[in-house]
């Protein structure tokens, strides 16, 4: 992996912490999660003219990945509304790297060398680590089959758009079709099931529109860089973002002492050092 590759998929790590946190932070999570869906639906509708159609080989991964993301945003909103933000997310987050990598290996033909293992592996742990680092061992268990099931939909969407990006050779042709459709189908349902009663004040729909736009750019990145890297690297790579989702849940939602990550942090850190070496 370049320097470059490497980078950017931590700046969309970082990315995706912020705009959960976003999504978090809003008391009606079915507000939040239309709000983000009609910011990226729209800016995805608006570019698609300028950005072309897909390859056609590509469309069998896109219309699959369209329900994994669907599928992934409802158990993620049903995770938030059971835990804690520092919580809910390392425990989805820390799942996928080691079924893509899994998957990776096993229909890819990827291979990792022992470095690169012992990286993913290191990565885990600290993510683990971070999830388990409440005494509360009832707060705990609030939400985690959500959050584990969130984390299967993250390794199987990641799988199959590592797949589709490769099949379309262009990233962002692939993730405008993408999120466009992704987008208009969560807003339908919305509107089917909550018709009226989901609109937010305008502070929720500023946060919520701009939480959308951040997903859409971060995930963006992601597509690019898995044209440039084996999937379960860049996969772990971006899931450091947990990271800075124990920092925001700590000192922002207040969730937990800081002190507390130090370790895991440093076992992440390490992790990342290892994969770039492999």
């Amino acid at each position: 992996m370049s320097t470059t590759v490497v980078l950017a998929v931590l700046a969309a790590g970082l990315i995706h912490a912020v705009w959960n946190a976003l999504a978090k932070s809003l008391h009606d999570q079915f507000a939040s999660f239309a709000l983000l869906n009609a910011s990226s639906g729209v800016l995805c509708w608006v570019a698609w003219p300028f950005v072309g159609l897909v390859r056609s080989a590509a469309w069998p991964y896109l219309a699959v990945s369209v329900l994994c993301h669907v599928s992934y945003e409802l158990f993620l909103m049903g995770s938030y509304r059971r835990a804690d933000f520092s919580q809910s997310y390392p425990i989805a987050r820390g799942t996928a790297p080691v079924l893509v990598t899994f998957a990776g290996l096993v229909f890819a033909n990827e291979h990792l060398s022992v470095r690169g293992i012992g990286g993913v592996g290191a990565i885990v742990i600290g993510i683990v680590a971070l999830s388990l680092r409440r005494s509360d061992a009832s707060s705990r268990r609030r939400g985690v089959r959500w959050a584990l099931a969130t984390g299967v939909a993250i390794a199987t969407y990641t799988v199959v758009d590592g797949f589709g990006v490769r099949a379309s050779h262009d990233a962002l042709r692939y993730a405008v079709p993408l999120f466009a459709l992704q987008s208009t189908l969560w807003i339908v349902g919305v509107v089917v099931v909550r018709r009226r009663e989901w609109l937010p004040s305008r502070r929720q729909t500023a946060i919520g529109l701009a939480s959308g736009v951040l997903s859409i750019s971060g995930y963006v990145i992601v597509l690019w860089a898995q044209t440039r890297a084996p999937l379960g690297i860049v996969s772990a790579l971006r899931e450091t973002g947990v990271l800075w989702a124990a920092l925001i849940g700590a000192v922002i939602f207040h969730e937990g002492r800081l002190r507390r990550i130090l370790f895991p942090a440093v076992l992440v850190s390490v992790g990342i050092v290892v994969l770039s070496l492999s």
